[in-house]
């Protein structure tokens, strides 16, 4: 009966002891600062839609590059992605300096806004006028213009370095050992023919001293 009563009065012990030391470590953890420094606090995303931003509408030259280059490519070449494809009539270069030249602006921009349908050519241009206003394609048929002017300068210039080329060569002349050789050649000529002539001569001169 000792033996029972030693023993619960033990166990009664240990619960109140553990009772007592969480009740400690609660109180000492809820009395223990906030360290604010270290809490992360997230930024707000932002969300913006593709209409706010137009990356590609930030010059001409992205404009085209997004809209037109898949047929008339990059460079305004005519050779697009699309340009293997069997396109009929095949992608225009708008780089070719005659066949800009002959086209106005006011053309370019009723073919760019209308489409090439309204202006009795391909049903393959689309028209532009409600997606990218008035003032975007203006944009564009300078950027056009710029390009077919930068090519006819470049086709300048290649013509003015022949010119150039063909003109250092007059100003140097023929080379002296040209020169020389040609010299030559007419003295060897000359001389043969001349020894021909004599012997020709000499023959002759025996056959009437003979005759005589």
């Amino acid at each position: 009966m000792l033996m029972k009563n030693t023993i619960i009065g033990l166990i009664c012990f240990l619960v109140v002891a553990g009772t007592s030391l969480r009740v400690v470590d609660c109180s000492e953890e809820a009395t223990q600062p906030v360290d604010t420094e270290t809490q992360v606090v997230e930024p707000e995303k932002e969300y913006k839609l593709i209409e706010e931003i137009k990356v590609y509408l930030t010059s001409p030259k992205e404009t085209f590059i997004y809209y037109c280059s898949p047929c008339h490519g990059k460079a305004a070449n005519g050779k697009g992605i699309y340009f293997t494809v069997d396109l009929e009539p095949s992608p225009r270069d708008l780089t070719d300096v005659e066949y800009m030249a002959a086209l106005t602006d006011d053309y370019l921009l009723n073919f760019i806004s209308k489409g090439s349908a309204a202006m009795r050519k391909s049903e393959l241009c689309p028209p532009w006028g409600n997606t990218l206003g008035e003032d975007r394609i203006k944009g564009l048929i300078a950027y056009l213009r710029g390009l077919t002017i930068s090519k006819s300068k470049e086709g300048e210039e290649e013509v003015a370095k022949e010119e150039t080329a063909v003109a250092e060569v007059g100003r140097k002349g023929t080379p002296p050992a040209v020169i020389w050789s040609v010299l030559i050649l007419l003295t060897a000529f000359l001389v043969r023919s001349a020894k021909k002539e004599w012997k020709k001569l000499a023959e002759e001169k025996a056959s009437k001293t003979k005759n005589e």
